[in-house]
């Protein structure tokens, strides 16, 4: 006999998984504690869930597209183009991994452990990937766009995320991170390094 799906145990999962990935992290965030929070038992999440990862999934994947279509957002209120890049840049590296007691972090512990071939997150990367590269070419003065290939810069962006997103556990200075993002933006534009 299959189990009708219920919404509100659905949702009672997703929120004590959440709240137990912020809290804990992915690592340490047992499917047990995740369903002793949402008064259920650890084999009825299975009903409505394969693995942990599709759990955190399912509450990651709408905290970093609000994220970066908010960034997105931000960036269009930016007419220097200079500015623009390091105010994205910033966010990507600084803002985003520090946000939400460190949620990021738990896509890139889950995602280390697992085989490459099993990448269960390959259409929301290749969804920022796409939109920062989209966001930061649009960034870009006319003339300086056909040097840069969009989707490849924001493959580069994302990957470059995931170890600020570690560095941001270890206690990376505003500093390195500030230097980083004018040094990427200088290059962008073109823009000679003083001596």
């Amino acid at each position: 006999m299959v189990q009708k799906k219920k919404p509100e145990v659905r949702d009672a999962i997703l929120a004590s998984a959440g709240a137990l990935f912020r809290e804990r992290g992915y690592a340490n965030a047992t499917m047990s504690a995740i369903a002793r929070r949402a008064n259920t038992s650890p084999a009825n999440i299975y009903v409505y869930f394969n693995s942990k990862l599709e759990i955190l999934l399912a509450v990651y994947e709408p905290w970093l597209r609000e994220r970066i279509d908010g960034l997105a957002a931000r960036a269009d209120g930016v007419a220097e183009p200079e500015v623009r890049i390091r105010l994205v840049l910033r966010a990507i590296w600084r803002e985003i991994p520090a946000d939400d007691n460190r949620f990021a972090r738990n896509l890139v512990q889950a995602l280390s452990g697992l085989p490459h071939d099993g990448d269960e997150a390959t259409a929301l990367r290749q969804w920022c990937e796409t939109r920062l590269g989209e966001i930061l070419c649009g960034a870009l003065p006319e003339e300086r766009r056909h040097l840069v290939e969009c989707a490849a810069l924001g493959h580069l962006v994302l990957s470059t995320f995931d170890g600020f997103t570690l560095n941001c556990e270890s206690g990376a200075t505003s500093e390195r991170i500030e230097a980083a993002a004018e040094l990427f933006a200088m290059l962008l534009m073109g823009r000679a390094l003083a001596a």
